[in-house]
């Protein structure tokens, strides 16, 4: 066995913007997993608001370097070597990919789990000037649901901007922390209003705990405050909802355990991402059965995606016969 690691940089066709800032370029890590004329492949995005950098996850790989090639890591002890994060996620969908390709079946006939032909996803309007906000809607109108990004000081503006020029999809609203219970709490009958299907982390993750006691008739999803499975035993007394990211969970094994759980707690799932490649997209269709929403839509906000990556068809993820994963 040998290991590669490689810096991918990729450049962005528009700035995508959150409440905390903006990027114009997606830097990933990429595992290669070399073992007798098989390679195994997998993506990771670092993400600061995680204390994450190339150089750190970078560093968590290579420090087990040996172990690796020494065949001395699996998917099943890999959770107890490397943390959740993204070091881990790429590392597991490199070993999963490996082991796919080495009893030579697809991953969806190794995992027993029905191919679709297509998945309904989000699309994310990022945080702008109202105006820009409701331009990019109007070009998605016919999108099945779009998720908005948003801050407390646009929040309202853009809203009804967005919703008079596309009426019919179902909204996501996405502060990304930067709201207050008290401010959510005055928004609620507007977001209404607007027929908000669900709000994503709108609150601090170190703030959050007073939205157990809040009655809120839109369902509430956890972002930043869910990390991994050992979240689960207190994150439903606060939201309705999870947000799976494997760079979060640290891959594929930990997500699947996550949705597994969830569902036999019949709680609300969305299979989300960072801004990352189709190689990054793949192993987190996996778990499309158990989702109440698909947020994958990463490789859209790319100049130029991996070869063999998905088809993205007016708000559908679409499978082409060759795929850079799995």
């Amino acid at each position: 066995m040998k290991i590669n690691l490689k810096r991918k940089s990729w450049p962005l066709n528009q700035s995508f913007n959150i409440s905390r800032g903006k990027k114009t370029e997606a830097l990933t890590l990429e595992v290669n997993l070399m073992d007798n004329g098989y390679i195994g492949r997998g993506e990771c995005v670092p993400y600061s608001r995680y204390d994450e950098s190339f150089e750190s996850v970078f560093d968590e790989i290579n420090n087990i370097k040996v172990k690796i090639e020494n065949g001395l890591v699996d998917n099943d002890n890999l959770q107890s070597i490397l943390r959740p994060g993204a070091a881990r996620n790429a590392l597991d969908c490199a070993l999963w990919d490996l082991k796919f390709k080495k009893n030579l079946k697809t991953s969806w006939e190794f995992l027993d789990i029905p191919k679709p032909s297509k998945i309904k996803s989000c699309y994310t309007i990022v945080l702008d000037e109202p105006k820009k906000m409701a331009l990019d809607a109007k070009q998605h109108f016919n999108y099945p649901i779009l998720k908005i990004k948003v801050g407390e000081n646009n929040l309202k503006e853009s809203m009804l901007a967005i919703r008079e020029v596309a009426p019919s999809p179902k909204i996501i609203l996405d502060a990304n922390e930067d709201l207050t219970v008290r401010s959510l709490d005055k928004l609620l009958d507007f977001l209404v209003k607007m027929n908000v299907s669900l709000i994503e982390q709108p609150v601090l993750s170190t703030e959050d705990n007073e939205l157990e006691y809040l009655d809120t008739p839109i369902p509430i999803c956890a972002d930043e405050s869910f990390h991994n499975y050992d979240d689960i035993e207190n994150i439903f007394k606060r939201y309705e909802y999870i947000n799976i990211k494997l760079d979060k969970t640290g891959g594929l094994t930990e997500g699947l355990k996550i949705a597994k759980r969830a569902k036999e707690l019949e709680k609300g799932i969305m299979i989300g991402c960072m801004v990352g490649s189709s190689l990054s997209m793949l192993p987190a269709l996996m778990l499309y059965k158990y989702a109440n929403y698909i947020d994958l839509d990463g490789p859209c906000f790319l100049k130029k995606d991996e070869d063999y990556g998905l088809i993205y068809d007016e708000g559908l993820i679409k499978l082409p016969k060759q795929v850079c994963w799995g």
